[in-house]
């Protein structure tokens, strides 16, 4: 027997699997209705749908396996995931890396096998969708194709499901050190590492539902200026002051997060297109009238925020990554700040996976 072997990234994929807290959620009606659906169409006896954790293979949903788990070194599904096409066995009686196997001479008596390798966004291996019976057979040309298809819709699923937690959600299923890792330690919001994850989950489910969200990025006006004039302390109290403004003035499952130096980024899911401007003013006009800091003399020191704004929606997703979307972003910011700050920029994602600026939504 070949013992499943173990992807040279597996450390990455392990932790990419755990981040997506699917494996402690209660069975999912829809893996199930696909699992259902396979039984039928295939005609076979077992079907699964397996994740790989750790020295287990774990089955999220199950037809005719009375066990929730296997150990992954003697899984079928640990040997699939080390490539990139379906993985398949048409007699694992006569085939030297199964004939041996426990669930060969054993229950359930393997004998063919057929699995698709199902990966998430990140493009990790998590498992895959398997049809297994204890007879052999050879699978068709088209038959795999439709397993294909039907793998395709289990990623969709996973998906979904992962880009649906919020970031409370996020925030518990996070150990203390990995938490810490995604959090700024000044302000007390999301950092870049944060920010590019839940950026990448409104992504997902902005392609998957139908949403949409408006991607905004700040930066403080003359913040150099504010350092060298009035020091570092007063220039930390601003950042923190500007991270607890938009955090107030936006709705609790908007996201807001530093980006760095003297940058921020809110994302605001749901929000429609013509409301993209607005949201950019309303952030602009919190900062100046909220903004009370004062430095060592009791003067107060005027602080206002240049911001650039773009807008994802389900047409534009498959076109950009989440830096591609933080970079247009970025553009329509240096746009603002050449135009005499304090002010809102909007650059437009397109279906052509390319960018402009829409006048018409300015004010």
């Amino acid at each position: 027997m070949k013992i499943a072997p173990t992807p040279d990234n597996e450390n990455e994929r392990q932790k990419s699997l755990e981040s997506m807290g699917i494996l402690s959620t209660p069975r999912d009606p829809e893996l199930d209705r696909i699992t259902r659906l396979a039984e039928r169409i295939f005609n076979t006896e077992i079907v699964a749908i397996s994740l790989i954790d750790g020295d287990r293979q774990f089955f999220k949903s199950r037809i005719n396996l009375g066990v929730p788990e296997t150990p992954r070194d003697i899984s079928f599904c640990g040997h699939a995931i080390m490539h990139d096409a379906p993985f398949v066995v048409c007699n694992a009686i006569d085939d030297e890396r199964f004939s041996d196997n426990p669930l060969v001479v054993g229950a359930p008596h393997i004998r063919s096998y057929a699995g698709v390798p199902l990966s998430n966004r990140e493009g990790y291996k998590l498992g895959t969708l398997c049809i297994i019976d204890s007879k052999t057979r050879n699978f068709s040309e088209s038959e795999i194709e439709t397993l294909k298809d039907l793998a395709h819709w289990v990623e969709t699923v996973l998906a979904l499901r992962y880009s649906e937690r919020s970031q409370r959600q996020l925030l518990a299923d996070l150990d203390a050190a990995h938490r810490d890792m995604m959090i700024d330690s000044l302000t007390g919001v999301w950092n870049r590492r944060g920010l590019e994850e839940l950026l990448a989950r409104e992504m997902t489910s902005s392609r998957i539902k139908g949403g949409s969200a408006g991607v905004f990025m700040l930066d403080i006006d003359h913040f150099k200026q504010v350092n060298d004039t009035h020091g570092h302390l007063i220039g930390d109290k601003v950042l923190q002051d500007i991270a607890a403004i938009m955090s107030s003035c936006l709705r609790d499952h908007d996201i807001v997060g530093r980006f760095g130096g003297e940058e921020f980024v809110c994302v605001l899911p749901g929000i429609r297109l013509e409301q993209t401007m607005y949201l950019g003013y309303k952030l602009c006009n919190a900062v100046r009238d909220q903004c009370r800091v004062s430095d060592m003399d009791g003067n107060a020191v005027s602080i206002t925020v240049s911001v650039g704004a773009t807008w994802i929606s389900s047409e534009t997703t498959d076109l950009y990554e989440p830096l591609d979307v933080l970079r247009i972003a970025d553009e329509a910011l240096y746009e603002a700040k050449e135009s005499g700050r304090d002010t809102v920029r909007y650059h437009a994602l397109d279906s052509h996976g390319s960018h402009g600026s829409l006048d018409d939504l300015k004010g």
